[in-house]
């Protein structure tokens, strides 16, 4: 089956590209066209209809199997952006039998059952497509570019040495199995457990960085909040007003900080209310406080209790600030920071010390970290079979490091999974 689809953004554009792929591919051209390209070698064509009428002039390339980013026979028309030109050659498409328009990634679906990639792969394109960061798109395309497989690869070379010399002791009676065999099979394990053990703990950074950080501000009302994050966002997103209970519901601002997607959470303030809108924003607020990687707590400097009846979690994730330093001090609390949101008063300070929690919480250093929760699952497998060899018994301890390395093999093995290839081609655009 030969399929088809717009690759880039729908809308005008100066220049769109639709994409075939499959056996038809160059029939099409010829069709379309009347000329034959040369492969890999743009060329200016007319584009017509199958009755002969002009849809537009533009360049066509040809990708023969071998050399296209399928592994099918893949045509690329790169035409004018307008929607009428784009739903035109569409339509033209949709008429041509054995044809058919492409679902959600199923050209790079192709391009994995065509050996072209490694589910790995596929999970890296994936979140590179998806990169919101230059952090995020570095980490994403180190997965993409195999950077993670030759990883785990070094870990089954490994595995499989100490394999070997597990199984060489077998021909041995129990009496004569030479120590150092196995010794040099222990050694050589808990080794490669420490390099799989250190990979792994890099997953929860990862996570972060892919879905990114949330801090939600809380205190009580008139305490500075909507100010504080208009202040952050660089905009009004938030109503500022004298008037105690303005903010009814969540607000949030994503930022880009240092590579970092982070979400800023301006919520109601936390008080007790009869009102039914005021004890509903308390509610989502408390919810979203439970979601939140950071707590950034606001007091008033101004009261006996600067953050009333709220439960200040002082976490080393979290950050305790009172504001209106330009009032009189009626507190005992020790705050990480205090600030005066009306005279700019310590913002730059503010600013650093948000930093610093989101540096604590991400690790952006360069190198390969876990890009999903399937090689994750199997990493965790893994270790958990490799720590547990009992080898009092060779046998057994030989089954048991097959199946570590089947665990770790299984990460980038091609596999027929229909849910497991749905749950991950699902996650693409169509035209990809």
């Amino acid at each position: 089956m030969t399929i088809y689809a717009l690759s880039t953004v729908e809308g005008q554009s100066g220049v769109a590209i639709i994409r075939v792929s499959g056996p038809l591919s160059l029939k099409i051209i010829k069709n379309l066209t009347g000329k034959e390209p040369k492969p890999r070698l743009a060329t200016l064509v007319k584009i017509k209809t199958l009755k002969n009428k002009i849809i537009d002039e533009g360049l066509v390339v040809y990708f023969p199997k071998k050399q296209s980013f399928t592994g099918e026979e893949v045509a690329e028309f790169h035409i004018h952006g307008s929607t009428a030109i784009i739903e035109t050659l569409l339509k033209e498409l949709g008429r041509i039998k054995g044809l058919r328009p492409a679902k959600q990634g199923e050209f790079t679906k192709q391009a994995y059952l065509n050996g072209k990639m490694n589910l790995l792969q596929v999970e890296g394109l994936s979140s590179l497509i998806q990169a919101e960061t230059e952090a995020q798109r570095e980490k994403a395309l180190e997965t993409y570019l195999d950077e993670n497989s030759k990883i785990h690869f070094s870990w089954l070379q490994e595995l499989k040495s100490a394999l070997a010399y597990i199984e060489s002791s077998i021909d041995f009676s129990e009496e004569d199995i030479p120590a150092s065999l196995l010794n040099s099979a222990k050694k050589s394990i808990e080794k490669t457990v420490i390099k799989i053990k250190k990979y792994e703990q890099g997953f929860e950074n990862s996570k972060k960085m892919k879905e990114g950080i949330k801090i939600v501000i809380l205190g009580i009302p008139n305490s500075g909040k909507s100010t504080l994050i208009n202040y952050l966002s660089g905009k009004k997103i938030a109503i500022v007003s004298k008037k105690a209970g303005t903010t009814r519901d969540i607000l949030n601002q994503k930022l880009n900080i240092k590579g970092i997607p982070v979400t800023f959470y301006d919520t109601a303030g936390l008080r007790k209310s009869k009102n039914d809108i005021e004890v509903e924003g308390n509610i989502r607020a408390q919810k979203i406080a439970k979601e939140a990687d950071i707590k950034l707590y606001l007091g008033s400097n101004n009261i006996k209790k600067p953050f009333g009846n709220i439960k200040v979690d002082k976490n080393k994730n979290n950050l305790v600030v009172i504001n209106k330093s330009d009032l009189k001090k009626k507190h005992n609390e020790k705050p990480n920071l205090t600030i005066s949101l009306k005279n700019n008063k310590s913002l730059d300070i503010l600013w650093k010390k948000i930093n610093q929690k989101i540096k604590n919480l991400v690790n952006t250093s360069s190198g390969p970290t876990i890009s999903s929760e399937r090689e994750y699952t199997h990493i965790i497998k893994s270790i958990g079979i490799l720590e547990n060899i009992n080898f009092n018994d060779v046998s057994l301890a030989a089954e048991d490091v097959r199946a570590a390395i089947n665990e770790i093999s299984e990460i980038t093995k091609k596999t027929d999974n229909e849910d497991i290839l749905d749950i991950i081609f699902n996650e693409f655009c169509i035209g990809k």
